[in-house]
This record gives structure tokens, C-alpha cells and sequence, in this order.
């Protein structure tokens, strides 16, 4: 038995692609193509960094699987994925969010990681990471904006309990 999902080749309903890529674009993702079999999206380079993709990978594709599952996987041109990796979601949103978490965070699922979202803008000269998918930060100790303060004003949460996107 291998590790390795079965091959995108399952259709989608064209209701789901619709709302999926609804969905995607307004996690602020360009959508390269979709279709029953597959929803594929423009890397940044941002989501190239965070995903350590090879040079020629430039898209990231969701689709179904034989086995029912939802998988994704990089590629260089849309059509061919050498390698499959579990989504999950039972809905195009949960979809979505799985998408946007692994494109910013390289996980789909939120890790037990407390950061923040600053009560006041961030400036130019901040150094912390950012936290999405609610575009909070984790504070560097380098950053002379957040990360030299004990308490910097701050609304703190867990990545579980990450408020929705706010782009």
C-alpha cells in the first residue's frame, strides 16, 4: 500500500467550482484555470516561499481523487501533479480556507500557535512574520515595533480560533 493519494481525477460539481473559486479570489488568490477536475491557482512569490516549491513549480492545483477525498498538489503546468497531498474540507468555504491556510502557512490545518492581531496599522518597518488566514502577526523579538514590548496592544488568539480573513 502507498502513501500516495490516488491520482485528481474525480469531477466536481460545477456549483462547488463556482463557490470555490468565489471563495479562493476573495482570499485575494489568482486563479489560473478551472474546471470539474481541477481549480488551479497562481503562485506568489510569498506562497512559493512558504511552500519551498521547486523553481518550475508556478500553480497549485485542488481537485477530487478517485477516492473521494480532496487533495492538492504543485505543478508546473496545471494538468500534470506529481505529488498529492490531503486537502480535506466537506464544502467549498472549508475548502478554501484549507487552500488559503496552505498557501500562506504551508499547513491546512491551524497549528497551536498564539499570535495577534496589532489594535493599531502596522507599519513599513515591522519585522514579524505575518499569520493568516486572519492576518495577525507573531511578534519578532527583532521587530522595534512589537517585539522590544511586554505588552504590546494586542488582541491575542490561538491559529485554531483565527477570525475570518479580513481582505
Amino acid at each position: 500500500m502507498s502513501d500516495q493519494p490516488a491520482p485528481i481525477t474525480d469531477e466536481m460539481p460545477e456549483e462547488w467550482v463556482t463557490e470555490l473559486v468565489g471563495h479562493i479570489e476573495a482570499g485575494g488568490h489568482d486563479i489560473a484555470d478551472a474546471h470539474e477536475s481541477a481549480v488551479v491557482i497562481r503562485l506568489t512569490p510569498a506562497s512559493r516561499n512558504v511552500l519551498a516549491t521547486d523553481d518550475s513549480d508556478r500553480l497549485f492545483v485542488i481537485g477530487w481523487a478517485d477516492d473521494g477525498d480532496i487533495h492538492w498538489g504543485l505543478s508546473i503546468d496545471g494538468a500534470h501533479v506529481p505529488v498529492l497531498h490531503a486537502l480535506g474540507g466537506d464544502c467549498p468555504s472549508s475548502i478554501a480556507t484549507r487552500a488559503h491556510r496552505v498557501l500562506t502557512t504551508g499547513r491546512p490545518v491551524p497549528r497551536d500557535v498564539r499570535h495577534a492581531v496589532p489594535y493599531a496599522a502596522v507599519s513599513k518597518g515591522c519585522r514579524c512574520p505575518a499569520v493568516y488566514p486572519c492576518g495577525g502577526i507573531v511578534p519578532d523579538a527583532r521587530c522595534e515595533e512589537h517585539g522590544d514590548r511586554r505588552s504590546p496592544a494586542m488582541e491575542w488568539h490561538w491559529e485554531a480560533n483565527c477570525p475570518p480573513p479580513t481582505r
